[in-house]
Protein backbone atom coordinates (compact mmCIF):
# COMPACT_ATOMS: atom_id res chain seq x y z
CA UNK A 1 0.00 0.00 0.00
CA UNK A 2 1.43 3.37 -1.06
CA UNK A 3 0.68 6.40 1.09
CA UNK A 4 0.54 10.04 0.20
CA UNK A 5 2.63 10.59 3.34
CA UNK A 6 5.51 8.74 1.77
CA UNK A 7 5.60 11.14 -1.17
CA UNK A 8 5.30 14.12 1.17
CA UNK A 9 8.10 12.67 3.30
CA UNK A 10 10.29 12.04 0.27
CA UNK A 11 9.76 15.60 -0.95
CA UNK A 12 10.41 16.92 2.54
CA UNK A 13 13.51 14.78 2.80
CA UNK A 14 14.83 16.17 -0.47
CA UNK A 15 14.17 19.73 0.74
CA UNK A 16 15.75 18.90 4.08
CA UNK A 17 18.82 17.50 2.38
CA UNK A 18 19.15 20.61 0.22
CA UNK A 19 18.91 22.90 3.22
CA UNK A 20 20.67 20.85 5.90
CA UNK A 21 23.88 20.02 4.00
CA UNK A 22 25.20 23.63 3.92
CA UNK A 23 23.91 24.17 7.46
CA UNK A 24 25.56 20.97 8.65
CA UNK A 25 28.85 21.96 6.98
CA UNK A 26 28.68 25.39 8.60
CA UNK A 27 27.95 23.85 12.00
CA UNK A 28 30.93 21.51 11.68
CA UNK A 29 33.22 24.46 10.87
CA UNK A 30 31.97 26.26 13.98
CA UNK A 31 32.34 23.27 16.32
CA UNK A 32 34.73 23.39 19.29
CA UNK A 33 37.21 20.48 19.00
CA UNK A 34 37.15 20.02 22.79
CA UNK A 35 33.40 19.84 23.58
CA UNK A 36 32.29 18.95 20.03
CA UNK A 37 29.50 21.55 20.16
CA UNK A 38 28.92 24.97 18.60
CA UNK A 39 31.40 27.48 19.99
CA UNK A 40 30.30 29.45 23.05
CA UNK A 41 32.20 32.68 23.73
CA UNK A 42 34.82 31.70 21.13
CA UNK A 43 38.42 32.77 21.75
CA UNK A 44 41.40 32.64 19.35
CA UNK A 45 44.92 31.47 20.25
CA UNK A 46 48.09 32.82 18.62
CA UNK A 47 48.16 29.70 16.38
CA UNK A 48 44.76 30.85 14.92
CA UNK A 49 42.74 27.92 16.37
CA UNK A 50 39.44 28.74 18.14
CA UNK A 51 37.85 27.16 21.23
CA UNK A 52 35.10 27.86 23.72
CA UNK A 53 36.51 30.12 26.41
CA UNK A 54 35.45 27.76 29.22
CA UNK A 55 36.78 24.71 27.32
CA UNK A 56 40.33 26.06 26.85
CA UNK A 57 40.44 27.28 30.46
CA UNK A 58 39.46 23.82 31.71
CA UNK A 59 41.94 22.19 29.32
CA UNK A 60 44.85 24.29 30.60
CA UNK A 61 43.80 23.90 34.22
CA UNK A 62 46.21 25.55 36.65
CA UNK A 63 49.16 25.61 34.26
CA UNK A 64 50.87 29.00 34.17
CA UNK A 65 53.61 28.38 31.66
CA UNK A 66 54.41 26.09 28.73
CA UNK A 67 50.79 25.52 27.71
CA UNK A 68 49.97 24.18 24.24
CA UNK A 69 47.18 24.28 21.68
CA UNK A 70 44.96 21.14 21.95
CA UNK A 71 44.49 21.22 18.16
CA UNK A 72 48.05 21.56 16.77
CA UNK A 73 50.12 21.01 19.95
CA UNK A 74 52.06 24.26 19.36
CA UNK A 75 53.77 25.44 22.55
CA UNK A 76 52.52 28.86 23.65
CA UNK A 77 54.62 31.33 25.66
CA UNK A 78 51.83 32.07 28.11
CA UNK A 79 48.13 31.55 28.83
CA UNK A 80 46.76 34.11 26.41
CA UNK A 81 43.86 34.34 23.95
CA UNK A 82 41.61 36.98 22.39
CA UNK A 83 37.85 37.07 22.04
CA UNK A 84 36.61 36.36 18.51
CA UNK A 85 33.50 38.53 18.22
CA UNK A 86 33.02 37.88 14.50
CA UNK A 87 32.99 34.14 15.15
CA UNK A 88 30.65 34.61 18.14
CA UNK A 89 28.11 36.43 15.94
CA UNK A 90 28.39 33.74 13.28
CA UNK A 91 27.79 30.99 15.86
CA UNK A 92 24.69 32.79 17.17
CA UNK A 93 23.24 33.14 13.64
CA UNK A 94 23.93 29.46 13.00
CA UNK A 95 21.99 28.51 16.14
CA UNK A 96 19.05 30.60 14.94
CA UNK A 97 19.17 28.98 11.49
CA UNK A 98 19.21 25.51 13.07
CA UNK A 99 16.20 26.39 15.23
CA UNK A 100 14.27 27.81 12.26
CA UNK A 101 15.14 24.78 10.18
CA UNK A 102 13.86 22.41 12.88
CA UNK A 103 10.62 24.39 13.22
CA UNK A 104 10.09 24.40 9.43
CA UNK A 105 10.83 20.70 9.26
CA UNK A 106 8.33 19.96 12.01
CA UNK A 107 5.71 22.03 10.18
CA UNK A 108 6.36 20.38 6.80
CA UNK A 109 5.91 16.91 8.25
CA UNK A 110 2.91 17.63 10.48
CA UNK A 111 0.32 14.92 10.73
CA UNK A 112 -2.45 17.28 9.63
CA UNK A 113 -0.99 17.14 6.13
CA UNK A 114 -0.59 13.30 6.17
CA UNK A 115 -3.54 11.47 4.57
CA UNK A 116 -3.93 7.84 3.62
CA UNK A 117 -3.34 7.62 -0.12
CA UNK A 118 -5.75 4.66 -0.46
CA UNK A 119 -8.67 5.93 1.62
CA UNK A 120 -8.00 9.67 1.78
CA UNK A 121 -8.47 9.70 5.53
CA UNK A 122 -6.28 11.03 8.31
CA UNK A 123 -3.46 8.75 9.46
CA UNK A 124 -4.00 7.90 13.12
CA UNK A 125 -1.95 4.79 14.02
CA UNK A 126 1.46 3.27 13.40
CA UNK A 127 1.78 -0.46 12.55
CA UNK A 128 4.81 -1.88 14.35
CA UNK A 129 4.89 -5.04 12.19
CA UNK A 130 4.91 -3.24 8.81
CA UNK A 131 6.36 0.03 10.19
CA UNK A 132 3.84 2.22 8.29
CA UNK A 133 1.16 4.78 9.19
CA UNK A 134 -2.50 3.72 8.94
CA UNK A 135 -5.94 5.32 8.84
CA UNK A 136 -9.01 3.84 10.56
CA UNK A 137 -10.01 1.85 7.48
CA UNK A 138 -6.52 0.41 7.08
CA UNK A 139 -6.54 -0.85 10.65
CA UNK A 140 -9.65 -2.95 9.98
CA UNK A 141 -8.34 -4.39 6.72
CA UNK A 142 -7.38 -8.11 6.56
CA UNK A 143 -3.76 -7.25 5.80
CA UNK A 144 -3.27 -5.83 9.31
CA UNK A 145 -5.17 -8.37 11.36
CA UNK A 146 -3.30 -9.37 14.54
CA UNK A 147 -0.73 -6.63 14.00
CA UNK A 148 0.45 -4.41 16.82
CA UNK A 149 -0.43 -0.72 16.67
CA UNK A 150 0.80 2.40 18.44
CA UNK A 151 -0.53 5.90 18.56
CA UNK A 152 1.50 8.32 16.49
CA UNK A 153 2.62 10.20 19.60
CA UNK A 154 3.70 6.99 21.35
CA UNK A 155 5.47 5.69 18.24
CA UNK A 156 7.33 8.96 17.78
CA UNK A 157 8.45 8.98 21.42
CA UNK A 158 9.48 5.30 21.40
CA UNK A 159 11.47 5.39 18.17
CA UNK A 160 12.98 8.77 18.87
CA UNK A 161 14.19 7.40 22.20
CA UNK A 162 15.73 4.43 20.38
CA UNK A 163 17.46 6.70 17.89
CA UNK A 164 18.57 9.01 20.68
CA UNK A 165 20.25 6.05 22.35
CA UNK A 166 22.05 5.36 19.08
CA UNK A 167 22.84 9.06 18.80
CA UNK A 168 24.24 9.10 22.32
CA UNK A 169 26.36 6.06 21.49
CA UNK A 170 27.60 7.75 18.32
CA UNK A 171 28.35 10.97 20.21
CA UNK A 172 30.27 8.98 22.79
CA UNK A 173 32.19 7.21 20.04
CA UNK A 174 32.85 10.57 18.40
CA UNK A 175 34.30 11.91 21.64
CA UNK A 176 36.41 8.77 22.03
CA UNK A 177 37.70 9.14 18.50
CA UNK A 178 38.47 12.79 19.21
CA UNK A 179 40.42 11.73 22.29
CA UNK A 180 42.28 9.11 20.24
CA UNK A 181 42.98 11.74 17.59
CA UNK A 182 44.42 14.11 20.19
CA UNK A 183 46.47 11.32 21.76
CA UNK A 184 47.85 10.29 18.38
CA UNK A 185 48.62 13.91 17.52
CA UNK A 186 50.34 14.25 20.89
CA UNK A 187 52.45 11.16 20.18
CA UNK A 188 53.36 12.57 16.76
CA UNK A 189 54.27 15.88 18.39
CA UNK A 190 56.36 14.15 21.06
CA UNK A 191 58.11 12.13 18.36
CA UNK A 192 58.89 15.37 16.55
CA UNK A 193 60.21 16.95 19.74
CA UNK A 194 62.31 13.87 20.59
CA UNK A 195 63.84 13.55 17.12
CA UNK A 196 64.40 17.32 17.00
CA UNK A 197 66.23 17.15 20.32
CA UNK A 198 68.25 14.15 19.13
CA UNK A 199 69.16 15.99 15.92
CA UNK A 200 70.43 18.92 17.99
CA UNK A 201 72.38 16.55 20.23
CA UNK A 202 73.89 14.75 17.23
CA UNK A 203 74.82 18.07 15.64
CA UNK A 204 76.36 19.27 18.91
CA UNK A 205 78.40 16.08 19.32
CA UNK A 206 79.65 16.20 15.75
CA UNK A 207 80.33 19.93 16.11
CA UNK A 208 82.76 19.04 18.92
CA UNK A 209 84.45 16.50 16.66
CA UNK A 210 84.54 18.93 13.73
CA UNK A 211 85.99 21.65 15.95
CA UNK A 212 88.61 19.28 17.35
CA UNK A 213 89.56 18.04 13.87
CA UNK A 214 89.78 21.57 12.49
CA UNK A 215 91.93 22.69 15.42
CA UNK A 216 94.10 19.58 15.14
CA UNK A 217 94.48 20.05 11.38
CA UNK A 218 95.39 23.71 11.84
CA UNK A 219 97.88 22.86 14.59
CA UNK A 220 99.55 20.07 12.58
CA UNK A 221 99.84 22.24 9.47
CA UNK A 222 101.30 25.11 11.53
CA UNK A 223 103.82 22.72 13.12
CA UNK A 224 104.67 21.30 9.69
CA UNK A 225 105.20 24.77 8.22
CA UNK A 226 107.29 25.83 11.22
CA UNK A 227 109.48 22.76 10.84
CA UNK A 228 109.76 23.42 7.11
CA UNK A 229 110.87 27.06 7.67
CA UNK A 230 113.41 25.95 10.24
CA UNK A 231 114.96 23.42 7.85
CA UNK A 232 114.51 25.52 4.70
CA UNK A 233 116.41 28.63 5.89
CA UNK A 234 119.97 27.16 5.91
CA UNK A 235 119.30 25.28 2.67
CA UNK A 236 118.17 28.49 0.90
CA UNK A 237 121.20 30.39 2.27
CA UNK A 238 123.50 27.68 0.89
CA UNK A 239 121.64 27.85 -2.43
CA UNK A 240 122.23 31.60 -2.61
CA UNK A 241 125.99 31.13 -2.05
CA UNK A 242 126.10 28.50 -4.81
CA UNK A 243 124.19 30.82 -7.18
CA UNK A 244 126.56 33.72 -6.40
CA UNK A 245 129.61 31.56 -7.06
CA UNK A 246 128.03 30.23 -10.23
CA UNK A 247 127.35 33.78 -11.48
CA UNK A 248 130.94 34.80 -10.71
CA UNK A 249 132.28 31.73 -12.51
CA UNK A 250 130.15 32.45 -15.58
CA UNK A 251 131.52 35.98 -15.68
CA UNK A 252 135.12 34.72 -15.46
CA UNK A 253 134.49 32.20 -18.24
CA UNK A 254 133.08 34.91 -20.47
CA UNK A 255 136.04 37.23 -19.83
CA UNK A 256 138.55 34.42 -20.40
CA UNK A 257 136.94 33.53 -23.71
CA UNK A 258 137.26 37.14 -24.85
CA UNK A 259 140.94 37.27 -23.87
CA UNK A 260 141.77 33.95 -25.54
CA UNK A 261 140.11 34.95 -28.78
CA UNK A 262 142.16 38.15 -29.17
CA UNK A 263 143.65 38.35 -32.70
CA UNK A 264 146.63 40.49 -31.75
CA UNK A 265 149.33 38.06 -30.54
CA UNK A 266 151.51 40.83 -29.18
CA UNK A 267 148.70 42.19 -27.05
CA UNK A 268 147.87 38.70 -25.82
CA UNK A 269 151.41 38.00 -24.73
CA UNK A 270 151.67 41.39 -23.07
CA UNK A 271 148.57 40.48 -21.00
CA UNK A 272 149.70 36.91 -20.32
CA UNK A 273 151.02 37.57 -16.85
CA UNK A 274 147.75 39.20 -15.79
CA UNK A 275 145.71 36.43 -17.36
CA UNK A 276 147.70 33.75 -15.60
CA UNK A 277 147.28 35.54 -12.28
CA UNK A 278 143.53 35.95 -12.87
CA UNK A 279 142.63 32.51 -14.18
CA UNK A 280 145.40 30.11 -13.21
CA UNK A 281 145.31 30.48 -9.41
CA UNK A 282 145.67 26.70 -8.73
CA UNK A 283 147.27 24.55 -6.16
CA UNK A 284 150.13 22.23 -6.69
CA UNK A 285 147.77 19.50 -7.89
CA UNK A 286 146.51 21.75 -10.69
CA UNK A 287 143.00 22.21 -9.23
CA UNK A 288 141.41 25.36 -7.90
CA UNK A 289 141.91 25.81 -4.19
CA UNK A 290 138.18 26.22 -3.69
CA UNK A 291 136.69 23.91 -6.32
CA UNK A 292 133.07 22.81 -6.58
CA UNK A 293 133.94 19.42 -5.18
CA UNK A 294 134.43 21.06 -1.79
CA UNK A 295 130.90 22.53 -1.83
CA UNK A 296 128.52 20.94 0.79
CA UNK A 297 124.93 20.10 -0.22
CA UNK A 298 122.61 20.54 2.76
CA UNK A 299 119.96 17.78 3.11
CA UNK A 300 116.75 18.20 5.11
CA UNK A 301 116.40 16.01 8.26
CA UNK A 302 113.73 13.57 6.99
CA UNK A 303 113.38 11.95 10.40
CA UNK A 304 111.79 15.11 11.80
CA UNK A 305 108.76 14.61 9.52
CA UNK A 306 107.75 11.08 10.54
CA UNK A 307 105.26 12.54 13.06
CA UNK A 308 103.33 14.08 10.16
CA UNK A 309 103.02 10.80 8.25
CA UNK A 310 100.73 7.78 8.71
CA UNK A 311 99.68 6.58 11.20
CA UNK A 312 99.45 10.12 12.62
CA UNK A 313 95.61 9.82 12.54
CA UNK A 314 95.59 7.04 15.14
CA UNK A 315 96.16 9.32 18.16
CA UNK A 316 93.64 11.72 16.59
CA UNK A 317 90.93 9.01 16.61
CA UNK A 318 91.76 8.17 20.21
CA UNK A 319 91.45 11.83 21.12
CA UNK A 320 88.07 11.98 19.35
CA UNK A 321 86.84 9.16 21.57
CA UNK A 322 87.97 11.10 24.63
CA UNK A 323 86.18 14.16 23.24
CA UNK A 324 82.93 12.20 22.77
CA UNK A 325 83.15 10.28 26.06
CA UNK A 326 85.24 12.47 28.39
CA UNK A 327 85.44 9.86 31.17
CA UNK A 328 86.46 6.40 29.99
CA UNK A 329 88.64 5.05 32.76
CA UNK A 330 87.53 2.18 34.95
CA UNK A 331 85.61 3.50 37.97
CA UNK A 332 87.35 3.67 41.32
CA UNK A 333 85.87 1.13 43.75
CA UNK A 334 84.83 1.68 47.36
CA UNK A 335 86.70 -0.54 49.80
CA UNK A 336 83.80 -0.44 52.27
CA UNK A 337 81.21 -1.88 49.86
CA UNK A 338 82.82 -4.81 48.08
CA UNK A 339 82.26 -8.40 49.21
CA UNK A 340 84.35 -9.30 52.25
CA UNK A 341 86.49 -11.72 50.18
CA UNK A 342 87.38 -9.08 47.56
CA UNK A 343 90.85 -7.54 47.67
CA UNK A 344 91.26 -4.18 45.89
CA UNK A 345 94.24 -3.45 43.63
CA UNK A 346 96.55 -0.59 44.55
CA UNK A 347 94.79 1.62 41.96
CA UNK A 348 91.37 0.60 43.41
CA UNK A 349 90.01 -0.17 39.93
CA UNK A 350 90.17 -4.00 39.95
CA UNK A 351 89.77 -6.84 42.45
CA UNK A 352 90.86 -10.36 43.16
CA UNK A 353 89.09 -12.92 45.36
CA UNK A 354 90.57 -14.31 48.56
CA UNK A 355 89.39 -17.56 50.16
CA UNK A 356 89.61 -15.95 53.58
CA UNK A 357 87.39 -13.32 55.19
CA UNK A 358 89.62 -10.27 55.28
CA UNK A 359 87.41 -7.50 56.64
CA UNK A 360 84.37 -6.98 58.77
CA UNK A 361 80.88 -7.19 57.32
CA UNK A 362 79.56 -3.59 57.66
CA UNK A 363 76.13 -2.29 56.64
CA UNK A 364 77.23 -1.06 53.18
CA UNK A 365 79.05 -4.24 52.21
CA UNK A 366 77.66 -6.93 49.88
CA UNK A 367 77.33 -10.06 52.00
CA UNK A 368 76.06 -12.81 49.67
CA UNK A 369 77.41 -11.73 46.27
CA UNK A 370 80.88 -11.03 44.87
CA UNK A 371 79.97 -7.44 44.05
CA UNK A 372 81.14 -3.87 44.50
CA UNK A 373 80.11 -0.37 43.44
CA UNK A 374 82.12 2.64 42.26
CA UNK A 375 83.37 5.32 44.59
CA UNK A 376 81.70 8.12 42.62
CA UNK A 377 77.92 8.31 42.31
CA UNK A 378 75.94 10.44 39.88
CA UNK A 379 72.82 12.52 40.60
CA UNK A 380 72.76 14.35 37.24
CA UNK A 381 74.47 14.73 33.87
CA UNK A 382 75.91 12.32 31.30
CA UNK A 383 78.70 9.91 32.19
CA UNK A 384 80.64 7.12 30.47
CA UNK A 385 82.98 4.50 31.88
CA UNK A 386 84.36 1.11 30.89
CA UNK A 387 84.76 -2.15 32.81
CA UNK A 388 87.16 -4.86 31.65
CA UNK A 389 85.55 -8.31 31.80
CA UNK A 390 88.27 -10.08 29.80
CA UNK A 391 87.87 -13.85 29.59
CA UNK A 392 85.63 -14.21 32.65
CA UNK A 393 82.75 -16.61 32.07
CA UNK A 394 80.34 -15.14 34.61
CA UNK A 395 79.90 -11.43 35.37
CA UNK A 396 77.44 -8.57 35.76
CA UNK A 397 78.13 -4.93 34.88
CA UNK A 398 75.78 -1.97 35.24
CA UNK A 399 74.34 0.73 37.46
CA UNK A 400 72.97 0.46 41.00
CA UNK A 401 70.74 2.79 42.99
CA UNK A 402 72.34 3.96 46.25
CA UNK A 403 69.57 2.43 48.38
CA UNK A 404 69.63 -0.93 46.54
CA UNK A 405 69.72 -4.17 48.57
CA UNK A 406 73.25 -5.43 49.35
CA UNK A 407 72.70 -7.99 52.09
CA UNK A 408 70.49 -10.78 50.76
CA UNK A 409 70.97 -12.81 47.59
CA UNK A 410 70.46 -10.21 44.86
CA UNK A 411 67.57 -10.23 42.40
CA UNK A 412 68.64 -7.84 39.69
CA UNK A 413 66.48 -5.71 37.44
CA UNK A 414 65.20 -2.13 37.21
CA UNK A 415 62.39 -2.93 39.66
CA UNK A 416 65.07 -4.07 42.16
CA UNK A 417 67.28 -0.94 41.80
CA UNK A 418 69.82 -2.47 39.36
CA UNK A 419 70.25 -1.88 35.61
CA UNK A 420 72.80 -4.40 34.38
CA UNK A 421 74.02 -6.84 31.71
CA UNK A 422 75.32 -10.30 32.50
CA UNK A 423 77.21 -13.27 31.08
CA UNK A 424 76.27 -16.77 32.25
CA UNK A 425 78.31 -19.95 31.65
CA UNK A 426 80.59 -18.23 29.16
CA UNK A 427 78.09 -17.78 26.31
CA UNK A 428 74.72 -16.61 27.63
CA UNK A 429 74.67 -12.81 27.39
CA UNK A 430 71.55 -11.03 28.63
CA UNK A 431 69.98 -7.82 29.91
CA UNK A 432 68.71 -8.27 33.46
CA UNK A 433 65.07 -7.35 33.00
CA UNK A 434 61.95 -9.32 33.87
CA UNK A 435 62.02 -11.60 31.96
CA UNK A 436 65.70 -11.81 30.94
CA UNK A 437 66.37 -10.29 27.50
CA UNK A 438 68.84 -12.52 25.57
CA UNK A 439 71.65 -10.65 23.76
CA UNK A 440 73.68 -11.82 20.76
CA UNK A 441 76.70 -9.51 20.32
CA UNK A 442 78.56 -9.79 17.00
CA UNK A 443 81.83 -10.13 18.90
CA UNK A 444 82.21 -11.31 22.47
CA UNK A 445 83.13 -8.17 24.42
CA UNK A 446 86.22 -7.95 26.60
CA UNK A 447 85.40 -4.43 27.75
CA UNK A 448 81.90 -3.14 28.55
CA UNK A 449 81.18 0.57 28.08
CA UNK A 450 78.39 2.08 30.20
CA UNK A 451 76.74 5.39 29.25
CA UNK A 452 74.44 7.03 31.83
CA UNK A 453 72.15 9.91 30.85
CA UNK A 454 70.56 10.78 34.19
CA UNK A 455 68.04 13.43 33.08
CA UNK A 456 67.30 11.51 29.87
CA UNK A 457 66.50 8.36 31.90
CA UNK A 458 68.82 6.14 29.85
CA UNK A 459 71.51 3.53 30.55
CA UNK A 460 73.18 2.21 27.37
CA UNK A 461 75.74 -0.59 27.24
CA UNK A 462 78.42 -0.88 24.52
CA UNK A 463 80.96 -3.42 23.41
CA UNK A 464 83.77 -0.95 24.11
CA UNK A 465 86.06 -2.75 21.66
CA UNK A 466 84.01 -1.67 18.61
CA UNK A 467 81.43 0.69 20.26
CA UNK A 468 78.47 -1.43 19.08
CA UNK A 469 75.32 -1.02 21.21
CA UNK A 470 74.44 -4.06 23.32
CA UNK A 471 71.30 -2.87 25.15
CA UNK A 472 69.53 0.25 26.42
CA UNK A 473 67.44 0.65 29.59
CA UNK A 474 64.99 3.56 29.90
CA UNK A 475 63.68 4.62 33.30
CA UNK A 476 63.17 7.59 35.62
CA UNK A 477 65.97 8.14 38.13
CA UNK A 478 65.31 9.79 41.48
CA UNK A 479 68.42 9.14 43.58
CA UNK A 480 72.17 8.73 43.25
CA UNK A 481 73.41 5.98 40.91
CA UNK A 482 76.74 4.13 41.16
CA UNK A 483 78.77 1.92 38.78
CA UNK A 484 78.18 -1.74 39.74
CA UNK A 485 79.88 -5.02 38.91
CA UNK A 486 79.94 -8.66 40.00
CA UNK A 487 82.20 -11.58 39.11
CA UNK A 488 82.67 -15.21 40.19
CA UNK A 489 85.47 -16.77 42.19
Amino acid sequence: MKLKLQRITEAGAATEMAVSKPLLSLSEDLTCSICQSLLVEPVRLVCEHNFCKSCIQKCWGKQRQAVSCPECQQLLPRRSFTSNRVLANLCEKTRQLEEEHREKLDGDTGMEQSLCEEHGEKLILFCEDDEILLCAKCVNSPSHLAHRFLSITTAVERYKDQLKLSLDSMEKEKKNQSVFKQQQEREISELGQLTGSLEQDISAQFAKIHQYLEEKEKHLIEELRKQKEEDLQPMEENLRRIEEELTSLKEKILNLCVDIEQQDSVSFLKELKRLRESYLEKGEDGEDDEGSEDREILKFPEGRYTGFQDPFLYPVWKAIKRTTFPVSASPTLISTTEHHQFVLSDQRNSVKVSQTKLVSNNLERFSENYCSVGAQGHISGRHYWEMEVGDRTDWEVGVARESGNRKAELTLGPEHDYWALCLRNGDGYGALESPLVPLTPRVNPRNIGVFLDYEGGQVTFYNADDMSVLHTFTDTFTEKLFPYFRCTL
